[in-house]
């Protein structure tokens, strides 16, 4: 799994969700279970937050945030909202939903640090 992580490591700066989720999940449509493949993503994230790569942002007071919690918190966190936004998810072949597509493409939380000397800011 980390080898899979590490290759998206790579391309994480600038992606939205949606993005690292298709990155994550290379030519599968159909054959996908839907809460399997979020809770990949999710841990893709804890794996970027211990890495350094991945941070928290505060989106309304535009500010990183460092809250010294642990990386699974800190993913866990930033999708918390994610049953709430997406209540009828299928079970199979989430990108058939247009909510699940919308809300990984818009949703927010985290910043980039690249090669630890650039800040990406998420988009507005």
């Amino acid at each position: 799994m980390s080898e899979k992580f590490l290759n998206e490591l790579e391309y994480a700066s600038g992606s939205d969700a949606h993005s690292i989720w298709k990155d994550l999940n290379p030519g599968i449509t159909t054959h996908v279970n839907s809460m399997d493949s979020m809770a990949e993503l999710i841990d893709f994230f804890e794996f970027a937050i211990s890495k350094n790569v991945i941070i928290e942002y505060d989106i309304e007071r535009n500010i990183p945030i460092f809250s010294g919690d642990e990386p699974k918190t800190v993913a866990q966190r930033t999708f918390s909202d994610f049953t709430a936004k997406v209540p009828n998810i299928p079970a199979q072949d989430p990108l058939s939903n247009d909510d699940f597509v919308a809300y990984l493409m818009f949703k927010r939380g985290w910043a980039v640090l690249l090669h630890g000397t650039r800040l990406i800011f998420p988009e507005e």
